[in-house]
C-alpha cells in the first residue's frame, strides 16, 4: 500500500512537471480610470473591473437574474467612502478568467442602481477572493493584466524593488514610509486597483501626518467628495489636501505625491501608482513590486481646481470650494444649472461620471440656496 501511494505521489509530481508553469494574459480593456476583465460566467462572458480593493468578488443584482439565482440576506457592506448599505448573496456554480477557473464561488450582490453597474456597463468586480492564488502584473505601457502561477514569470525577480505586504482580508495591505527632510512616519495602505487616484488616506491618518511635520501645501475646506461608492452616497464633510514630498515604497523613491482625506475603512494607494511603472501583486508569497519605468515619469503637475463638481441624488451640484474668493458665492451643494452655455439639466448624470461632459467656456452658472443664479470661473473640473 506505501509502495502504491509513493508512486501515486511521484506520478502526480511528474504530471505537475509536464503541466509547466501557468503564465497567460487576461482579456481586458482600460475604461474610465478602470482595468476592465473578461469574466465567463453560466450566463456567458461579462465585464468585470479588476479591484484588488475588495475583498470579495460582487455582481450586479441584472447578472444575478441572469444566472437564474436568487440572493439571501448578507447584512451590511461598506463603501469606499465609509457609507454602508444591505447587499445579498448568492454562490456561482462556475467562473472563469483567462486560465483560471473557479467553483462554487461565492459573491455579493450590489443593487443596479450603483453607478458602477449603471453608468459604466459592468457586471461585476472581481475582488482579491479570485486573485490570492496568482501573481498579478497590471501594466499601464500596454494596458494588460497578466496571471501567473509564479511572480518570475512576469519579469518580477528583484527583491530591491519589491515589499512585503499583509492581507488585510483578501487586500493588499502596505507599510509606506513618508517623509519631510529629517522628519519620518509610516502609512498604511491598500493598494487598490478599483481606485484611478494616487495616495487617498484616512482622516486620522491624515492628521498624524499634519502633527509630525509630514505634509506640505496642507488646504482644509468642506464639500461633497467626488469619489462615489457603490451606494452613489454623497455628503458634506471636512475635506484636505496635501503633498507628501517623499514617499518610499517597494525600492523606489516617489516625490511630491498629492494625498486627499478618504472617509473609507482604510487609506488606499490607487492606479496612480502605475505613472512610476507597472505593478506586480504576487499574493502566494505577499509582496508587491513596483518594475520601473524608463525614463522616469514626470513630477505631477502642481495647483487645485478652485471648485469641483460632485452628484447628489442624481443632481450635478458643487462639490468642494477651494478658491476663497469663491466661498461667499456658492457653497457645496449648490446646483450646478449650467456648464458654459450647456443645460446641464439635459444631460443624463452617467455622462457626467464617464467624463463626457465638457464646459465650452470656462465657467459654470450655478443656482444657490436662496434661489438666486451666480456664474464662476472654473479653472478644471
Amino acid at each position: 500500500m506505501r509502495t502504491l501511494l509513493l508512486l501515486a505521489a511521484c506520478l502526480a509530481s511528474l504530471a505537475a512537471r509536464a503541466r509547466g508553469p501557468h503564465c497567460f494574459e487576461v482579456p481586458c480593456t482600460v475604461e474610465h480610470g478602470k482595468y476592465v476583465v473578461t469574466v465567463e460566467t453560466p450566463a456567458g462572458p461579462r465585464r468585470f473591473a479588476l479591484d484588488t480593493g475588495a475583498s470579495r468578488t460582487c455582481i450586479s443584482g441584472a447578472l444575478c437574474r441572469a444566472l437564474g439565482l436568487e440572493a439571501a440576506g448578507q447584512g451590511a457592506v461598506g463603501d469606499f467612502e465609509g457609507h454602508r448599505a444591505e447587499v445579498g448573496r448568492v454562490t456561482i456554480p462556475r467562473l472563469g478568467m483567462g486560465r483560471a477557473s473557479y467553483r462554487e464561488v461565492p459573491v455579493y450582490v450590489f443593487p443596479d442602481s450603483s453607478y458602477l453597474f449603471r453608468c459604466l456597463g459592468l457586471d461585476g468586480v472581481v475582488g482579491g477572493d479570485l486573485l490570492r492564488r496568482w501573481a498579478v502584473r497590471i501594466s499601464a505601457s500596454d494596458s494588460t493584466v497578466v496571471l501567473a502561477s509564479d511572480a518570475r514569470l512576469l519579469g518580477a525577480t528583484d527583491r530591491r524593488r519589491s515589499m512585503r505586504f499583509a492581507r488585510s482580508g483578501n487586500r493588499p495591505l502596505l507599510r509606506l514610509r513618508a517623509s519631510n527632510g529629517a522628519l519620518r512616519t509610516h502609512a498604511y495602505v491598500i493598494f487598490d486597483s478599483g481606485s484611478s487616484g494616487l495616495l487617498d488616506c484616512h482622516l486620522f491618518e491624515l492628521r498624524a501626518m499634519e502633527q509630525r511635520g509630514i505634509l506640505r501645501c496642507l488646504r482644509r475646506t468642506a464639500g461633497h467628495s467626488g469619489n462615489l461608492g457603490w451606494t452613489n452616497r454623497s455628503e458634506v464633510r471636512e475635506a484636505l489636501r496635501a503633498v507628501v514630498p517623499c514617499l518610499e515604497l517597494a525600492g523606489s523613491t516617489l516625490d511630491d505625491v498629492p494625498v486627499e482625506v478618504t472617509y473609507g475603512s482604510v487609506s488606499k494607494l490607487g492606479l496612480g501608482l502605475l505613472r512610476w511603472g507597472d505593478v506586480v501583486v504576487d499574493y502566494p508569497r505577499r509582496r508587491l513590486y513596483l518594475l520601473p519605468r524608463t525614463p522616469a515619469p514626470a513630477p505631477l503637475a502642481g495647483g487645485l481646481r478652485n471648485v469641483t463638481a460632485t452628484l447628489d441624488r442624481g443632481r450635478l451640484v458643487v462639490g468642494q470650494v477651494w478658491d476663497e474668493a469663491l466661498r461667499g458665492l456658492v457653497a457645496p451643494g449648490d446646483r450646478i444649472v449650467r456648464l458654459g452655455t450647456l443645460d446641464v439639466s439635459q444631460v443624463d448624470p452617467c455622462a457626467f461620471i464617464r467624463g463626457e461632459v465638457r464646459a465650452d467656456r470656462p465657467e459654470m452658472t450655478v443656482r444657490r440656496s436662496d434661489g438666486s443664479l451666480v456664474t464662476i470661473p472654473i479653472k478644471e473640473l
